[in-house]
């Protein structure tokens, strides 16, 4: 495939414009005269499977990893749906640590919007994730996943929702089917592994790229969501009290992602002790939600510290 030219987009542009299948035709001759192939590759045939391990992007149609083409041309990404400039933000990122020269590389600083490219930089920050797969395509999903024999019960939730919404705890692959008329490019799914946790997770809200307050949101009991929408209570820890290496998750991701001030939810697996990274809130709930008093007060004083050092 290095002797292969990607041209990733797609072949139907709502205004009328051109698109990736347009490009690709018409190329395809001018790159044949040097024995270079063309390839069109859909953003709705891509695969995405994320974890600390093992990350791969597939053409879902073909089986092929997309890391070996020789470059990669992306159109039609920037538009309309906030996932596609997302898998374009991921495919970026994915191909700059593999080596492929891909354009434009604009595509590589546009702001996280989902889960999906959270979970690559994770993954390349070394922060621990639960294994995530991805595809617009839920025929494609569920195929890969009963191949790589996916574990259930797993997590099925939307990309790009916040408070729980959309989050659902799957018993087995054929039940994804069931949210076929959900799926969609405003609201698309993934499939994550299950973490083995007590029942709770933590949020960390970061102001000045710093944790300033940790907030334990324990499950009702009726879920599996440890949200507050959910009916999660919650509890105030002491910053001392928190494991250094979620600290340093916390801290790793506020900075990768660049915000300052973010909410970070962690959850920890109850064998191993391990802090998986869940997402980062771009603006969590600061006047809004639990502790409000806490957040805002905290927020402030991040405030008084940035006029600090601008004044020093």
């Amino acid at each position: 495939m290095k002797n292969k030219v990607l041209i990733i987009g797609r072949n139907f542009h709502p205004d009328g414009k051109e698109t990736a299948a347009t490009i690709a035709e018409a190329l395809r001759p001018y790159l044949a005269k040097d024995g270079v192939e063309t390839e069109l590759v859909l953003f709705k045939d891509i695969l995405f499977d994320i974890s600390n391990e093992d990350t791969k992007v597939l053409n879902a149609r073909t089986g092929q990893d997309l890391a070996k083409a020789g470059a990669v041309l992306m159109t039609n990404w920037f538009s309309h749906a906030s996932v596609r400039k997302d898998m374009a933000l991921t495919l970026a990122l994915y191909f700059a640590e593999k080596g492929v020269p891909v354009f434009n590389t604009e595509s590589l600083h546009s702001r996280s919007t989902s889960k999906l490219s959270q979970m690559l930089v994770a993954v390349q920050q070394g922060v621990p994730i639960a294994r995530t797969v991805f595809c617009l395509s839920l025929d494609h999903l569920m195929a890969y996943l009963h191949a790589e024999q996916f574990a259930a019960p797993f997590i099925f939730k939307d990309a790009q929702a916040s408070r729980g919404k959309g989050n659902f705890l799957l018993d087995s692959i054929d039940a994804v089917a069931g949210h076929k008329e959900a799926h969609s490019e405003q609201a698309p799914f993934m499939a994550q592994a299950l973490i083995d946790s007590e029942g709770a997770d933590y949020r960390f809200f970061v102001v000045g790229g710093e944790t300033r307050v940790i907030i334990k949101r324990i499950g009702s009991g009726d879920s599996h969501l440890n949200n507050t929408s959910a009916g999660a209570s919650t509890q105030l820890i002491p910053l001392e009290e928190m494991d250094a290496k979620a600290m340093e998750c916390v801290r790793t991701m506020s900075n990768a992602l660049h915000r300052e001030v973010t909410g970070i939810d962690i959850m920890f697996d109850r064998s191993s002790g391990m802090p998986y990274f869940l997402e980062a809130n771009p603006i969590p709930q600061i006047a809004t939600g639990s502790n409000v008093d806490i957040k805002l007060t905290a927020l402030a004083q991040g405030m008084r510290e940035a006029i600090g050092k601008k004044e020093a």
